[in-house]
């Protein structure tokens, strides 16, 4: 029986266009659609337990029921499980109780209804592939930066298109008095990945505080080195944003570095925020200093922890419980005509600066702390020796993290080094030393006389070389040490002077009248090389650097040198000596 052909053109662009626009695996398809036409043959003939097999190979789809072998004569047959044994081996003689017998199915006896449900249980695995897709993608991208294109714009909410799926965009998470536009490139943070029963949803951000904050990584290449922190953020969309900023180099300005040269990166980012206000302050761990900063433009007088004298609401048990998590409150005392300045237009920058510090913060004036009846040195001085206690605890417990993670690498390394170990030990080591020792000084007894001559030879020989002068010794040296035989030297090829056929001719007549002349200077050449020789021969050297040579060692020196005088260039008739004589006249 023929299976299902799946050669259809329209099938096949189908495939492919549905691959291309849901970005879905083709083989999480083919497996979604034997899953479907399982089930629509299961449903088909009323049996949800029957076991189906269905292949695709060769753009062919078969399908096949398959059924257990039982006895003829049990009592629990059924016919959508199970196949008579008597049936069974008329299909194949070999068969045995208790083997599958798979029997082909014709797809087309299944009904146009049964088609219809395979469709749609392919549409909603498709679906939850998807969703199970964009969820696996984004859910560890939360508060990233990313682009995207906008595609629908309502009251409520934009649809943002981003990498293969659609993000929303709030209307609380737009910037107040910000326009949008259809086909307008924006840029976001992912502020939440959620996932129901509809799908999965990316929101996105743009009045988030993390959105100036990633904006800012990307304009500060220090921020992006980690030369420079983001210490601290807050932000009230489209009014002003507070950002504290630490340097890990003393050498690097940490607001220099975010405000940039002339302010080109800072206003770069208040660009992108349609000209909210930013302002960037050095990070202090005193809260006191970092308050201050905070609170600015306002000028703050003091600042101190807060007490029930200050607030009547906050009890004992409220400060003990804030301290445990270091989150006192603090009231701020500044002057009575900057009141309002401290406070802010709306309250804006007292709110920003509770959200930065994370902190509960009471502005008052001076007036106000003096009619309460504070010492407020006092209270300032108490404030103070507490954040030094503080401090001091935070960089303890800082340093015994520290060594608490040098000793557990310390530990990792010696269970390396202990699961590696080559069975080397120091006093291993030290008898290998030992034995290498022994092994060079121990010199057989028939060779001691030897190593003891050379040793006299060489004491002799230093002796020698330090009475002589520098240049004779290295030469004697090299005589004695590095080249005991007598190495010929190579001729010397002199460079023939280019003569052209007209000058050859011309001068045919002139070396006629020098070849005489050149004779004679020969004669006198080898007379004066004879004499040299004679010279070197009775020259005396000391017999402590004369070279030994046995019989057969001499005869070849001696055949060397009568071969190399043979064969010299000087004997060559044809070298005219007088010519380069007048060559070097006229030069």
């Amino acid at each position: 029986m023929s299976g299902i052909s799946l050669k259809n053109k329209n099938f096949i662009d189908g495939m492919r266009l549905f691959e291309e626009d849901h970005k879905v695996d083709p083989e999480f398809i083919l497996e979604t659609l034997k899953e479907a036409i399982a089930k629509t043959y299961q449903k088909h003939i009323d049996a949800p337990e029957a076991m189906v097999r269905v292949v695709i190979e060769k753009n062919e789809m078969h399908v096949y029921h398959q059924l257990i072998v039982v006895d003829d004569e049990t009592e629990t047959f059924d016919e959508t499980l199970d196949i008579l044994l008597s049936e069974a081996l008329k299909l194949n003689p070999d068969v045995k109780v208790g083997d599958i017998i798979e029997e082909e199915v014709d797809f087309k006896e299944i009904g146009r209804t049964s088609i219809n449900v395979a469709k749609q249980m392919l549409k909603q695995r498709i679906k939850e592939y998807e969703k199970q897709r964009v969820y696996d993608e984004y859910k560890d991208k939360e508060y990233d930066l990313i682009s995207g294109i906008i595609k629908t714009i309502e009251d409520k909410f934009i649809l943002v298109d981003i990498k293969n799926t659609i993000g929303i965009l709030l209307k609380s998470e737009q910037i107040p008095g910000e326009t949008y536009r259809e086909g307008q490139s924006i840029r976001c943070v992912i502020k939440e990945v959620s996932k129901n029963s509809k799908g999965s949803q990316v929101v996105l951000s743009r009045a988030d505080a993390m959105f100036v904050k990633r904006l800012f990584e990307k304009e500060v290449p220090e921020i992006a080195q980690g030369l420079v922190e983001i210490k601290a953020i807050a932000r009230d969309a489209g009014e002003r944003t507070k950002m504290a900023v630490y340097s890990k180099n003393d050498d690097v300005d940490a607001i220099g570095s975010c405000i940039g040269p002339r302010g080109s990166r800072v206003q770069a980012v208040i660009g992108e925020i349609k000209g909210e206000k930013i302002d960037v302050f050095e990070w202090n761990d005193d809260i006191g200093e970092l308050v201050k900063n905070a609170l600015a433009p306002a000028e703050v007088k003091a600042c101190f922890y807060a007490t029930p004298e200050t607030d009547p609401e906050l009890t004992k048990e409220a400060i003990e419980d804030a301290e445990k998590y270091n989150k006192r409150p603090l009231v701020v005392v500044v002057d009575d005509d900057k009141l309002s300045v401290a406070i802010g237009k709306r309250g804006k920058n007292a709110k920003l600066a509770v959200k930065l510090t994370n902190r509960k913060i009471d502005i008052k004036t001076e007036t106000e702390i003096n009619e309460l009846g504070i010492d407020v040195e006092q209270a300032v001085a108490d404030f103070k020796a507490d954040q030094v206690r503080i401090i001091k605890e935070r960089e303890q417990k800082k340093f015994l993290e520290l060594q608490e993670e040098a000793a557990k690498r310390k530990a990792e390394f010696d269970a390396d080094l202990a699961a590696n170990d080559t069975g080397f030990d120091e006093t291993t080591l030290e008898e290998m030393d030992e034995a290498k020792v022994e092994e060079v000084v121990d010199i057989p007894k028939e060779n001691l006389a030897e190593v003891k001559k050379e040793e006299k030879v060489a004491e002799t020989v230093s002796e020698d070389v330090e009475e002589s002068s520098d240049v004779k010794a290295e030469e004697k040296e090299e005589e004695v040490v590095e080249k005991p035989k007598k190495q010929p030297r190579k001729p010397l090829t002199p460079k023939p002077e280019y003569k052209s056929k007209f000058e050859e001719f011309a001068d045919g007549s002139k070396k006629e009248e020098t070849q005489t002349a050149t004779k004679k200077r020969r004669k006198k050449d080898d007379e004066d090389r004879r004499v040299r020789a004679e010279d070197l021969e009775k020259k005396e050297y000391d017999e402590k650097f004369k070279p030994v040579y046995s019989e057969e060692e001499l005869e070849e020196i001696e055949a060397a040198e009568a071969e190399e005088e043979e064969n010299s260039w000087i004997n060559d008739d044809d070298i005219d000596f007088d010519e380069y004589e007048d060559y070097y006249e006229e030069n």
